[in-house]
């Protein structure tokens, strides 16, 4: 049910594709974005031809209008923009403001309005416009008697009359009417506040106490029922108005007029209200051509079909997010659609209904960062002050992000304790609610066993981790520890790339970009950056559920500037590695390593990394708690690096094949191409088919000519793992 809720309130709270808040609070019907565009490219012209085709009566609306749209507009903007000010310029710098003659042809059809009051002047002014055959009568010597104490006349009655110049209205004052009899026309609207006889369906009239805005509106809507009646000979189904007693400000005929460039750049500070913000910043929309109201309500399909049912709407679009958070930032409504969609995985995780392929993978890989080939636990001492938990990635991009670092903090904290494993990120990104809380209950007793002390992280995704779901751990950022000397000889410039789950920590931010300057790099910002930061494309998974979805988000990042990155997540340097950028750890430069260039490490080369760093702590601190047992040789696999590199595209370890192989060869179940010799087998781990072409090479290994997997079920196959 929550999710139904968020799916409505996302419904509700987007502006996308709907009238902006100005428009919807203006009691004239028009389209307020285009009247501010056009201010804004400098068409002041067309811009007062949309006005006046509005209000009707454009050199007095601006004057007398009370503006609700400014209060619109205040509400998104918190500044409103000047409405009246614009709506003058437009008069102001229009080519002509003369009234416009339509070439219609003569109606037959006569009409009589009573009261020259701003409604009758309003409905008068419509349908001469159209060529019918009006006459006003007013039985004082004056139109818009009422609002001489606060417009002069001098000024009301030009700006009314104006607009009749290219009609044949005819004007009747001193001529009160005392009953409709008197008035032998096809149609007649007595106008607001006329006390008359009503009860015919050719009188129209409408209420008393309008504001003078309401009456102009009135007067409009009038209009348009009297041509509906004209024409069908029966009432349009309409609403009168009633009496809103808005108040107007004193008139501003005396205010000086914005100049050209003032008014294009009041008009310029409008957001247009249409809030394609998150379509524009988030590759996940851009790539689905869905709105924040589309994607709910696929949303809302998937969490409410039937379980048998196999094809779910928005079932990719809820496992390709990778909750950057981008799309909450940039939301003048503050909506968080990565908030919601992880929502929604847990949802249909803990229903059974999230397709447990997507995440295989990465729960496999916590469970080996978590497990005896990779995890460490390190107490130099009985209580400690602070704990070094550099997180499962740092170690299997470099070992050294982790051992020279730990080195560091040793020689600056000496009771500096370590704790090697995975914060529970994958498991919150698979929606399994059950393994995140218990891998958090066991993180939190080692940070009791170490004495409560200050988590440092080196990783910004265990930084977010810790503070949202375990705030009673002190956390703080390994990188406003570190104390370097500074470096005079400059390194070249480049461009800091900020990991998405760094937004909000300012601190991280800045004691990254202080530690770049003191190793000599001139830097600068990119237009994604702080917390404006965009995801690398690691996070949530979403590369297993729309690999294209990731790649173009990864390509999108690594075009920000032609200037070499640093970054302070593992991750984000080794994705744009891949895009061929040319993107260095803080690490490398406060360690002094990797140099240049340098391709990230497949999939395989990560397990083998971690594996690799645990026995090198272990040897270092023979004190540390961790698996000393031995793994079992593996099956020895030979391939190039084009098909080591696919293989690592799709998430295959070397270690998946040999078990394969292994497997397939001790039970005689492989097939041979009889062409090439090649044997062919495959062998379903966990949720995954692994497949492979492969070959004797000699002894105990095997040559790798191809690999693939899929998330199809073979029936009546050995599983294995």
């Amino acid at each position: 049910m929550e999710n139904e809720l968020s799916c409505n309130e996302i419904e509700q709270r987007c502006i996308h594709g709907r009238d902006a808040p100005c428009s919807l609070a203006c009691p004239f019907p028009w389209n307020v974005r285009d009247f501010l565009g056009k201010i804004k490219k400098g068409s002041f012209n067309a811009a007062f031809h949309l006005y006046r085709d509005a209000v009707g009566f454009p050199e007095l609306v601006w004057r007398i209008c009370p503006a609700a749209c400014q209060g619109a507009c205040r509400e998104v903007l918190g500044q409103p923009v000047d409405m009246p000010a614009l709506e003058q310029a437009s008069l102001a710098y229009a080519r002509s403001t003369k009234p416009v003659q339509y070439n219609l042809p003569a109606k037959a059809e006569r009409i009589a309005v009573v009261g020259a009051g701003l409604s009758g002047l309003s409905c008068a002014l419509r349908l001469s416009l159209l060529n019918y055959s009006v006459s006003v009568f007013e039985q004082k010597d004056r139109i818009c008697a009422g609002l001489e104490r606060d417009i002069p006349r001098e000024v009301l009655e030009p700006a009314v009359m104006k607009e009749f110049q290219t009609t044949v209205c005819q004007f009747h004052l001193n001529h009160p009417v005392a009953s409709t009899e008197e008035l032998a026309f096809d149609v007649i609207y007595l106008s607001s506040g006329v006390a008359l006889e009503r009860e015919a369906s050719h009188i129209f009239h409408s209420p008393a106490g309008l504001s003078p805005v309401e009456e102009l509106v009135e007067g409009a809507r009038v209009a348009d029922s009297i041509t509906w009646f004209l024409k069908t000979g029966r009432p349009k189904p309409s609403q009168t108005a009633t009496p809103g007693g808005a108040g107007w400000p004193a008139p501003g005929f005396n205010r000086p007029v914005l100049s050209k460039g003032e008014a294009r750049q009041e008009a310029g500070r409008c957001t247009l209200c249409d809030c394609s913000a998150c379509m524009e910043n988030c590759v996940l929309l851009r790539q689905y051509g869905q709105t924040p109201r589309d994607l709910s309500k696929d949303v809302g399909l998937a969490l409410n079909v039937f379980p048998e049912t196999q094809g779910r709407a928005g079932m990719r679009e809820i496992g390709a997010c990778s909750f950057c958070g981008l799309c909450k930032q940039v939301c003048p409504s503050q909506i968080d659609i990565g908030a919601f969609l992880l929502r929604s995985r847990t949802e249909l995780c803990t229903r059974g209904l999230l397709p447990p392929a997507h995440h295989s993978f990465w729960m496999r890989d916590m469970a080996f960062s978590n497990g005896p080939q990779a995890a460490v636990f390190h107490m130099p001492q009985e209580k400690c002050e602070y704990l070094f938990f550099p997180g499962c990635q740092a170690g299997g991009s470099d070992p050294r992000y982790v051992t020279l670092t730990y080195r560091k903090l040793l020689s600056q904290h000496p009771g500096t304790a370590l704790l090697l494993r995975c914060c529970g990120a994958p498991a919150l990104w698979a929606g399994d609610a059950v393994c995140f809380q218990a891998e958090h209950k066991i993180l939190r007793q080692f940070w009791e066993r170490a004495g409560h002390p200050v988590l440092l992280v080196s990783c910004p995704s265990c930084l977010r981790i810790f503070r949202e779901y375990l705030p009673e751990i002190p956390i703080q950022s390994v990188y406003e520890m570190l104390e370097l000397p500074s470096r005079n000889e400059p390194l070249e410039p480049a461009a800091v790339f900020d990991p998405c789950s760094s937004r909000g920590f300012p601190a991280l931010q800045s004691a990254v970009r202080a530690l770049a300057q003191q190793c000599g790099v001139q830097l600068e910002e990119l237009k994604y950056s702080r917390d404006m930061a965009q995801c690398c494309s690691w996070g949530g998974h979403g590369s297993t559920v729309n690999p294209l979805v990731a790649k173009v988000q990864a390509q999108e990042q690594a075009e920000q500037s032609g200037l070499p990155y640093i970054t302070y997540c593992t991750n984000c340097r080794d994705i744009l590695s891949a895009q061929g950028k040319t993107c260095r750890h803080i690490l490398d430069l406060t360690a002094g390593i990797n140099e240049g260039f340098r391709p990230p490490p497949t999939a395989t080369a990560r397990r083998n990394n971690r594996r690799a760093l645990k026995w090198e702590l272990l040897e270092t601190y023979p004190a540390a708690e961790g698996s000393r047992a031995k793994e079992e040789a593996m099956l020895k696999l030979v391939m190039d690096s084009r098909t080591a590199a696919r293989m690592s595209e799709d998430l295959i370890l070397e270690e998946d094949l040999a078990q394969a192989i292994e497997t397939c060869e001790k039970e005689q179940k492989f097939l041979v191409d009889r062409a090439s010799g090649h044997r062919i087998c495959h062998l379903k781990i966990g949720y995954v088919t692994y497949w492979t072409e492969y070959a004797d090479h000699g002894g105990d290994a095997r040559v790798i000519y191809n690999a693939y997997s899929h998330r199809m079920d073979i029936k009546g196959e050995y599983t294995g793992g």
